[in-house]
């Protein structure tokens, strides 16, 4: 009897398991050619930690969009200041430097819209460890230094601590709600030294993630510094997914809402103009358009009614006077939404 009883509270254990989200490099790396499409909203309190949590966010108020590009970092700007790296990300032109593994994710480098200031760390800051879960935690020191046009500026060092403080029900705009989701907590706290003055920074990052999507759905920044004098001036960021809110996550095309076959862009980088294909198995409502990095409106390329069948169209960012550089074409059928990152070279 006590064997079936332990058979039972085995089962019971390993469906527990299951249900729970597991970070991996598989399911959510960062990984080069990839596009996370985000809205920025207004802060809140994170709320609490711990388990069967239930986050309430349906309240939050929106601002505007933007979008985070992963590429490979040999084929950008300040590839040489990190030659570690592996994975680039770029958010409102500022470029993250990583190196992506099976284990974790490391960051070596930060570089500057305009390519004039870096951050290059000697002793990379771990963003993540894999397999991360519930109950997963680790800690750690980074270093690094401040240049500005080949001149050094400062330094930075400080520790770390990164752990899943929360699993439970997120709900967010538009009466979204997901369950097992997981909480990441990531606390920075280090002292900068920049032309001789002296700053103390903590960084504390909430993000939720789901199993199904690979970026956070929802992120939370607050950052306090405090000054020489003892002056302290606290900034907030938040931003939850669009994409993970405007369908059930494990859909990875619109089979659901008539697009029979994935969005195509084709030659994928391009140096006069992309094709743009999909397939419509019904008549649809169909919004196609481009965007810059920034998640600004450059081009629609069709809004209104479409009739079945496959649908070809074309973008060049120089025939309307922009310049080359990466975009984004999201393609929106009857209110679900997916994308695909360009680049004109």
């Amino acid at each position: 009897m006590k064997k079936i009883y332990l058979t039972f509270a085995c089962i019971a254990f390993s469906l527990v398991a299951i249900a729970q989200t597991v970070l991996r490099f598989e399911t959510h790396g960062l990984v080069a050619d990839h596009t996370n499409e985000m809205k920025i909203t207004t802060y809140v309190e994170p709320g609490e930690d711990g388990k069967n949590v239930v986050w309430d966010f349906r309240e939050l108020k929106l601002n505007k969009d933007f979008v985070g590009m992963l590429d490979n970092p040999n084929i950008s700007k300040g590839a040489n200041l990190f030659p570690e790296s592996n994975t680039r990300l770029e958010e409102f032109g500022n470029s993250f430097f990583f190196r992506t593994t099976q284990s974790g994710i490391e960051q070596f480098g930060f570089l500057s819209a305009n390519g004039s200031t870096n951050i290059t760390y000697d002793k990379p800051f771990v963003k993540m460890r894999y397999p991360f879960s519930f109950g997963s935690s680790y800690t750690g020191t980074f270093s690094g230094s401040y240049n500005t046009n080949e001149k050094h500026l400062g330094d930075l060092a400080g520790s770390y601590a990164v752990e899943g403080d929360g699993l439970g029900t997120l709900m967010l705009p538009s009466n979204m709600v997901y369950d097992n989701v997981l909480r990441v907590k990531e606390t920075k706290s280090y002292e900068q030294i920049l032309n001789n003055r002296n700053y103390n920074i903590e960084t504390i990052t909430y993000r939720w993630y789901t199993s199904e999507h690979r970026f956070p759905i929802l992120v939370l920044i607050n950052a306090t510094t405090t000054y020489q004098d003892g002056r302290t001036f606290t900034s907030t960021q938040a931003a939850y997914n669009p994409i993970a809110l405007n369908k059930p996550a494990n859909q990875n095309n619109l089979e659901t809402n008539g697009v029979s076959s994935s969005l195509a862009t084709y030659p994928n980088p391009y140096h006069s103009f992309v094709n743009i294909t999909f397939n419509l198995a019904d008549d649809s409502e169909v919004n196609l358009s481009v965007y810059d990095v920034t998640g600004k409106l450059v081009k629609v390329l069709h809004t209104g009614s479409e009739l079945a069948g496959e649908k070809h169209y074309t973008f060049s960012a120089k025939e309307i006077n922009l310049s080359s550089g990466a975009y984004i074409v999201r393609l929106n059928v009857n209110g679900e939404e997916t994308s695909r990152r360009i680049l004109e070279l």
